[in-house]
């Protein structure tokens, strides 16, 4: 077995509702010979295993992982900030901001166009950036993912990953069914992310400007891992697979973070 699946074994068994599905999954087998034993109290624990094989299964695990998603999801304010974007027509595509003296969390700065982009001086506060300091103008708003990344980061930290090992470290992404395989790879120009079957992901003209939840909180904590600004270049949808082109602007010495 290789070390990409072991590592992707290893992380799903840290979920709990994995932990559980295999648990109700023993239930469910166990019940199996209580039931051919053909006595009254074996088929009471019998029946009595299996239906706590299937709570553990469908109810208790389910229920969980669903609802914290779609509090994550309305807390992005996706189609909203969409459309202001739409609004004010920037062209521009999303830079991932890493946190900083003046950003206790990541932000994402979308400029007005794709030209050499100047980041002004941001922080939590600012929104609008005018350009009359001489920065480049656009807007500086917080991930949509960043409240779903606080929830996987209860399980897993992305504080100590390098853009080395944040591949293995996104594997949570995977185990916890917000997508069902995810990639990172370096290419010649730039970084290429690649995620199959993400959650929440709408297909929107807008991906490369402010990605769904699952996206953007994959690329926001690419961004933690890279202690840099992450610029997407190019976003592709390819039947069920979403890659994202990225670059690390650690080293744009005219950017100003």
């Amino acid at each position: 077995m290789s070390l990409f699946s072991l590592t992707h074994l290893s992380a799903l068994l840290r979920q709990p509702y994995v932990r559980a599905r295999i648990l109700g999954g023993i239930f469910i087998i166990a019940s199996i010979p209580l039931f051919l034993l053909q006595e009254e109290l074996f088929l009471k624990l019998g029946f009595t295993s299996l239906f706590i094989g299937l709570l553990m299964i469908t109810l208790i695990t389910e229920r969980t992982t669903s609802q914290y998603l779609s509090d994550a999801q309305v807390k992005g304010n996706l189609e909203s900030t969409r459309s202001i974007i739409k609004e004010l027509n920037l062209k521009g595509n999303a830079i991932f901001l890493p946190s900083s003296s003046t950003r206790q969390t990541e932000r994402m700065f979308i400029p007005l166009d794709t030209k050499q982009v100047k980041l002004p001086p941001l922080d939590d506060t600012m929104v609008f950036s005018t350009g009359l300091d001489g920065h480049s103008m656009g807007i500086s708003v917080p991930p949509a993912g960043l409240q779903l990344l606080q929830q996987v980061e209860q399980d897993t930290s992305f504080a100590e990953a390098t853009m080395d090992t944040v591949e293995e470290t996104l594997q949570s992404f995977v185990g916890m069914n917000l997508a069902s395989k995810l990639i990172v790879k370096k290419t010649d120009q730039d970084y290429k992310l690649e995620l199959t079957r993400p959650l929440f992901c709408s297909r929107h003209d807008h991906c490369a400007q402010y990605p769904c939840p699952t996206c953007s909180a994959v690329l926001t904590a690419i961004t933690r891992a890279a202690k840099a600004p992450v610029q997407i270049t190019d976003t592709i949808h390819n039947g069920k697979t979403t890659t994202f082109h990225f670059k690390i602007q650690g080293d744009d010495k005219d950017a100003s973070v």
